[in-house]
C-alpha cells in the first residue's frame, strides 16, 4: 500500500526502485478511480457556468486567475470554490516546489502508477468512479465557507504569480520527498466526507480483494492517516500491516 502525493511526476516515483517491484509482483492493483483524467474532465465542462468567481474574487484576483488559467483544459466559471483551490494548489507545488521535474512525462503520482500498471497488463480497480468522486466533493462543499475559500484562492494567485513565493509551502512536499512523515495513528478523525466517508466506504471493499488477490493499492497520503485511516481499519480488521523499509540514502530527490 502506497500513500501517494498526487503532485509528484513519474522521476519522483522512478527514484524508489520499491515501489515498481511490488506493482510488478501484483496480481491486482487498487487506486482510488481508474477514471481516465478527460472523462472527469468532461463531467465537469459539462456543468452549468457560475459566476461566483467574478462576484467574489477581487477584481485583481480575477485578473490573476485568468492569465494563471489560460492553458488550463477545464473552463474556470465550472469549478466549485475548493476544486479551483485545489487546481491552484497544484499548480503552487508543480512550479514553485518543484514536485515534477524538467523530463517528467507523468505530473500525476497515481496516473502513473495505473500507466505502470497497464503496461504490465494487470487488473485494475477503482475504489469509487470519478462521478462519485465529483459527487463527494459537492457534499463536503455544499455549504462553503466563501471567505475562508476567498482568503486562500487570493493567497495562492499571489504565491505563482510572485518571482519569490513563500517556499514554506512547500513544507509537507518536502517531508513527503524525505518520507518524514507523522501519520498520527492515535489521533481521531472529523467527521468529514472527503476522507472519513471515504474511508469506510472503501473498507467495505478492500478486505476482501487483498484475502482474495495479491494487491498494490495506491491512494492518497490522507487516506492512511488517523485513526480512520486505512492503515488503522486494517489493523482493526484482523490484517498484519508491516512498513516497508527504504533505503531513504539512495532516494535523492530535492524539493526546493
Amino acid at each position: 500500500m502506497v500513500g501517494t502525493f498526487h503532485l509528484f511526476g513519474n522521476s519522483f516515483v522512478d527514484s524508489i526502485p520499491e515501489i515498481e517491484k511490488t506493482l510488478s509482483a501484483s496480481e491486482l492493483a487498487v487506486f482510488e478511480s481508474v477514471d481516465k483524467v478527460d472523462h472527469i474532465r468532461n463531467m465537469i465542462n459539462a456543468r452549468e457556468p457560475s459566476d461566483w468567481i467574478t462576484k467574489k474574487l477581487k477584481k485583481k484576483d480575477f485578473e490573476k486567475l485568468v492569465e494563471i488559467s489560460k492553458d488550463w483544459k477545464v473552463d474556470i466559471y465550472k469549478l466549485k470554490p475548493v476544486e479551483l483551490r485545489w487546481k491552484l494548489e497544484q499548480i503552487f507545488a508543480r512550479s514553485k516546489c518543484g514536485t515534477v521535474k524538467k523530463g517528467d512525462k507523468w505530473d500525476h503520482f497515481d496516473k502513473y502508477l495505473q500507466h505502470l500498471a497497464e503496461e504490465k497488463n494487470l487488473r485494475r480497480v477503482g475504489l469509487e468512479t470519478g462521478k462519485q468522486q465529483l459527487r463527494f466533493i459537492e457534499r463536503e462543499n455544499k455549504f462553503p465557507a466563501w471567505k475562508d475559500k476567498k482568503r486562500r484562492i487570493s493567497y495562492l494567485l499571489d504565491q505563482i504569480s510572485s518571482e519569490k513565493p513563500d517556499l514554506r509551502n512547500c513544507d509537507l512536499a518536502e517531508k513527503y520527498s524525505k518520507f518524514d512523515l507523522d501519520y498520527q495513528f492515535d489521533q481521531k478523525c472529523s467527521d468529514n466526507i472527503l476522507i472519513k466517508e471515504r474511508n469506510d466506504i472503501w473498507m467495505r471493499i478492500l478486505p476482501d480483494l487483498i484475502r482474495n488477490n495479491n494487491c498494490f493499492i495506491a491512494v492518497g497520503l490522507f487516506h492512511l492517516y488517523k485513526d480512520c485511516g486505512l492503515i488503522q481499519q486494517l489493523k482493526k480488521s484482523g490484517f498484519v500491516v508491516e512498513p516497508v523499509q527504504l533505503d531513504k540514502k539512495q532516494i535523492k530527490y530535492k524539493i526546493p
